[in-house]
């Protein structure tokens, strides 16, 4: 997908988090807290154009897999049509029901999530169901990756999972914060309330 494309996007969707799609630099940083030496499943939120799915597949292992999970039909679409690899899913849902198509095997065993949706959008109950469905697919000790353009996302995350790290990244326009967040605890896999993010 082309910039003019992405622009149109973005003006008819005002989810969409960026005027125009991550620079490779931020790319490269944000997955630089990925382990690409192991098979891992890792979900991403927002994968808008796909300029981090490209990046996950050419340093993920064969074994590895990915669950794209896009609220933008126009760029769910153009995710079907433009990505051919067996590793990649894509879900044309909003991040907050993440765990209706979570397969039951990885309901609590996924090891990254990775997230490109613009938080600040979403009111502090969307923010809420979003993170705490995060929480239940993932594994303990596995981590929650996401780029924003403030740092509001500190106290929700801080309520959710009681830690982060923060790194900024200046050359992306606009500049972001990278936040990496673990996941200390073990989930059982119950399902949270579905919501509208």
């Amino acid at each position: 997908m082309g910039k003019i494309d992405f622009f149109k996007t973005f003006i008819k969707d005002r989810d969409v988090a960026s005027i125009i799609p991550t620079s490779i630099r931020c790319v490269k940083k944000v997955c630089n807290h990925i382990d690409f030496t192991k098979d891992f499943v890792l979900v991403e939120y927002g994968p808008g154009d796909g300029a981090f799915t490209k990046f996950l597949l050419e340093k993920m292992s064969p074994g590895s897999r990915l669950i794209l999970i896009e609220a933008n039909e126009d760029f769910a679409q153009h995710l079907k049509e433009t990505i051919d690899d067996s590793r990649v899913t894509v879900h044309n849902i909003l991040a907050g029901n993440v765990e209706s198509v979570i397969e039951e095997k990885d309901m609590g065993n996924i090891d990254y999530v990775l997230s490109g949706i613009p938080f600040s959008f979403l009111d502090k109950d969307r923010k809420r169901i979003v993170l705490q469905a995060t929480k239940t697919i993932l594994k303990k000790g596995g981590k929650f990756l996401a780029y924003q353009t403030s740092g509001h996302l500190k106290k929700p995350v801080m309520e959710v999972f009681g830690n982060y790290d923060i790194e900024m990244e200046m050359l992306n326009i606009p500049p972001y914060l990278i936040y990496d967040v673990i996941n200390k605890e073990s989930t059982n896999g119950h399902t949270t309330e579905n919501g509208n993010a």
